[in-house]
């Protein structure tokens, strides 16, 4: 998950303070999750005219998440799209072990949108391996601890996929779909918000 904003609630602060001791944190959480549904589908819209398949693992697993370790007194969702660890417990059951780099066995998840940040912020175009196994020497300074300047070297392979972005010089344009959605929902997505407040508001006169 990744993409969070803060978004301007305006008169809800007010109307907020009128719920009952006890409701704040649940009704809170129901209000955001009203405004994540109203993003999420936005986004995904907007995916989809970029070009995305609708069906496809991008598509299909952009989401919001409550975020655990949000500051005291707030409730906090992210909305961004899951993958790798993140996928459901259902997605990971299709799991297939797999050779990965240096040899090691890795998880490979069927439609895992691994790639969703390419999509979002654009990406380099990275050339193929060319079998070069030589290799380069850089040197690198840093401040230390002491506030002293500290310079050392380090070795990479010409063919290792840090040398080969630094060495591409084409990309691939951006083709956002979660920071329009912020941007663009905003407004409907406060109205969500307001909507969920006045029935909680309305629910708990009757009580």
């Amino acid at each position: 998950m990744a993409k969070s904003e803060t978004l301007g609630i305006g008169e809800l602060s007010q109307s907020f303070k009128e719920l009952k001791d006890g409701m704040e944190t649940r009704v809170a959480r129901a209000m955001v999750v009203s405004a994540g549904g109203v993003l999420k589908k936005r986004a995904k819209a907007i995916a989809q005219s970029n070009g995305s398949v609708r069906t496809g693992a991008m598509v299909k697993n952009i989401a919001i998440k409550r975020e655990p370790q949000a500051p005291a007194g707030t409730v906090e969702y992210n909305m961004g799209v899951r993958h790798g660890r993140d996928l459901t417990k259902k997605q990971k059951s299709t799991a297939k072990l797999a050779v990965g780099k240096g040899g090691r066995i890795v998880k490979k998840y069927a439609d895992d949108p691994y790639y969703w940040r390419w999509v979002e912020q654009g990406h380099k175009v990275v050339p193929r391996k060319s079998g070069d196994t030589s290799q380069t020497e850089l040197k690198y300074t840093r401040r230390g601890r002491s506030g002293k300047l500290i310079t050392y070297t380090r070795k990479r392979g010409v063919d290792s996929l840090r040398s080969r972005r630094a060495a591409s010089t084409g990309s691939v344009a951006a083709k956002p779909f979660i920071a329009p959605a912020l941007e663009q929902g905003k407004e409907e997505a406060i109205d969500a918000m307001a909507a969920r407040l006045q029935k909680e508001l309305e629910k708990a006169s009757k009580a």
